[in-house]
């Protein structure tokens, strides 16, 4: 029993065991696979549809101004102004604070080619000059072949400021260089733009120059991921990817930061000469992915727990059934000659080590062949049923009958001296042959002959039984219908087959 017990137990285990493998590898792969793809697609597609949208609406933001530098260079009141010697400073500077503020700029200006003076909506500044470092602008703007440049610089005029200038190139009637003029923008109509980005998709966004230098970010009081560095060449994780991000026009891009995995995207801003950075961690892609993951878990687990209890509950019911089956007579529901072995040799065992009486009761239904040629197999087996149903009225619960073969049967009385079997015996006999034991036939009554041993001093189950079938063909020889019990010391019949011997054979004569 405990055998089968630890066999059933294994096999669940290995049941149990395959399960939660197989539901854990099958989702592992599945979260694997998901979130790859998941991955893929943040860092093709989202990140830079960001990033192409920042870069979208910052060339939105810089046509107006754009626009509104070359009306102001065509304009023919400002070039009249500048070839008619630049009398009357305050026309012009009356001109350019209306364009400011028609057009809802930051700031605009006008610098004379031919007096180098620099002329700003509130009035006259300074002269612009080429040893002055602050000035190259100007100079440079002059020598380009383009009409216009967008220029990222500090406005001297108005606190030192960053801003985006938009520098458009003057030229009179033939076509001679005479001036630059433009507007201003605040460099913080850029820093909305990628807070709207940042707070919308939860992604870090910044600008750096081509040396790396941080120009602008969401919130100027943010620290760039990871560091409170101004370069990204020296900030922790970014700096890995730093000289390829500032190499790459449009590049995709993945490094670590404190163990988790940061997917990055960089796209050069041509007009400013600046890149734009899309960050986000891929712990926060991937959040809702882990939690239906850990969903999946914990319902697989839930139903594998079921599954486990039902094939457990499954397995006991058709074990218990395998159990009766092995052990159980089919036709009588008593135990069969196989468990009986089992228990009796259990009970010798047993005696040895705390000596009692044993004994035990054969006994056969008499002239059982003529039931079964007369009325039929089937009258035969109700018969048994019916005879058995009254031996087990009779018998104490302690008291164990069994089928032995055929018409034979065994009865073991642990706890019960030769003289008290005989009673038991004698009580069995006498009860079926007082019961019609076929309700069809009431008048039948069919009667048996029993042979009663007890166990002596060096028995086993061999000579124990032997002693009870030879006291059975003795009962048999003497008319039937008796009982008798075994002689100490007597020899078996050569003629009297072993008790047991007729297994099956109903229709054996008794």
């Amino acid at each position: 029993m405990e055998r089968q017990y630890i066999v059933r137990k294994r096999l669940l285990l290995t049941v149990t065991a395959l399960l939660v493998a197989g539901f854990l590898t099958t989702n592992l792969v599945s979260f694997h696979v998901s979130r790859l793809a998941l991955k893929t697609t943040i860092l093709h597609n989202e990140l830079p549809l960001t990033s192409s949208n920042i870069y979208s609406e910052i060339q939105a933001d810089l046509l107006r101004p754009i626009f509104i530098s070359s009306l102001m260079a065509h304009d023919t009141f400002l070039r009249d102004w500048l070839l008619a010697g630049e009398r009357d400073v305050d026309k012009i500077t009356r001109y350019l604070n209306e364009f400011r503020a028609k057009y809802d700029v930051f700031t605009s200006y006008l610098i004379s080619d031919k007096t180098q003076q620099y002329y700003h909506f509130s009035g006259p500044t300074k002269k612009v000059s080429e040893a002055d470092g602050r000035d190259v602008w100007f100079f440079r703007v002059k020598a380009m072949t383009e009409p216009y440049e967008i220029n990222i610089d500090y406005n001297q005029a108005q606190g030192n400021d960053i801003t985006i200038f938009i520098n458009y190139k003057i030229f009179d009637y033939a076509g001679n260089f005479i001036g630059v003029t433009g507007v201003g923008l605040k460099l913080d109509a850029v820093a909305r733009i990628i807070a709207r980005y940042s707070g919308a998709f939860s992604r870090t966004v910044y600008f750096v120059d081509r040396s790396g230098r941080i120009t602008v970010r969401s919130n100027p009081s943010e620290s760039p991921p990871g560091s409170l560095d101004e370069n990204i060449r020296s900030a922790p994780g970014v700096r890995d990817i730093a000289d390829r991000l500032l190499t790459t026009a449009d590049g995709h891009f993945e490094y670590s930061l404190r163990g988790e995995s940061m997917l990055v995207t960089s796209r050069l801003i041509k007009e400013l000469g600046w890149y734009v950075v899309v960050e986000q961690r891929e712990a926060d892609i991937i959040v809702n992915l882990w939690r239906g993951f850990l969903t999946n878990i914990a319902i697989g687990l839930v139903i594998i727990l079921i599954t486990i209890t039902a094939i457990a509950y499954t397995i006991n019911i058709y074990h218990r059934r395998l159990e009766a089956l092995a052990t159980t007579d089919k036709l009588t529901g008593i135990p069969n000659r196989q468990s009986f072995d089992s228990l009796i040799e259990y009970a010798i065992r047993l005696r040895k080590r705390a000596p009692r009486p044993l004994s035990v009761i054969l006994f056969d239904i008499d002239q059982f062949k003529e039931v079964n040629d007369t009325l039929g197999h089937l009258k035969g087996d109700e018969a048994i049923q019916s005879l058995v149903a009254v031996v087990k009225g009779r018998l104490r619960e302690t008291d164990v009958p069994c089928r032995w073969g055929g018409d034979e049967f065994m009865v073991l009385l642990e706890g019960c001296p030769l003289e008290q079997a005989l009673a038991v015996a004698e009580d069995l006999r006498a009860a079926v042959g007082a019961h019609a034991v076929l309700p069809s036939e009431p008048d039948r009554r069919i009667t048996i002959s029993a042979g009663v041993a007890d166990l002596h001093e060096g028995d086993n189950l061999d000579t124990l039984v032997s002693r009870a079938d030879r006291a059975l063909y003795q009962a048999k020889a003497q008319g039937r219908n008796r009982v008798l019990a075994a002689g100490a010391g007597s020899e078996p019949n050569p003629e009297r087959p072993r008790a047991g011997a007729r297994v099956g054979a109903l229709a054996q004569t008794g």
